[in-house]
């Protein structure tokens, strides 16, 4: 369990209102919570494609949640978090290999981070801020792009 959630369960077990709520009701809080926190980093897809045949079309599915082992919060920790054993992932994935009823068609899978918020995809996929490219920024701020534009209108 990461710090993070520590504190915040430390919060919830920790509110005042808790002298009127049920344990279950307190329990459910922490569950929550802790899923929330999680929901963004620790949960892991399957997508697969799928084919009856050779000149069948081909079917892409998703599934999951699965629990991650290592807190996947950026491309290389979800690359770490891989070479860990992600076992019921990937079994998941190996059972898209073939169609168990019939024994026919093939298929193919790979883990991917599951998002429940588009914002959570783009943050985990954006490029750090790196030190060497503050200088544009500080420039921008003096330049005052929006400065020129109204003196730009004025003439």
């Amino acid at each position: 369990m990461s710090q993070r959630e520590v504190a915040s369960l430390a919060k919830i077990l920790s509110d005042p209102e808790n002298l009127s709520r049920s344990a279950e009701e307190i329990a459910q809080s922490c569950i929550d919570e802790l899923d929330s926190l999680r929901s963004t980093t620790h949960r892991l897809a399957v997508v697969g494609q799928i084919t009856y045949g050779p000149q069948e079309a081909v079917h892409t599915v998703v599934l999951g949640p699965f629990r991650s082992p290592l807190k996947a919060e950026s491309d290389e920790r979800f690359r770490a978090a891989l070479e860990r054993p992600c076992t019921a992932a990937r079994d998941a994935g190996r059972h898209l290999a073939w169609d168990s009823k019939t024994g026919t068609g093939r298929g193919r899978f790979l883990i991917a981070p599951a998002f429940t918020k588009p914002r959570d995809a783009w943050d985990f996929y954006r490029p750090e801020k790196r030190a060497d490219m503050q200088h544009i920024t500080d420039s921008i701020a003096r330049w005052q792009p929006g400065l020129w534009a109204e003196e730009r209108q004025d003439e």
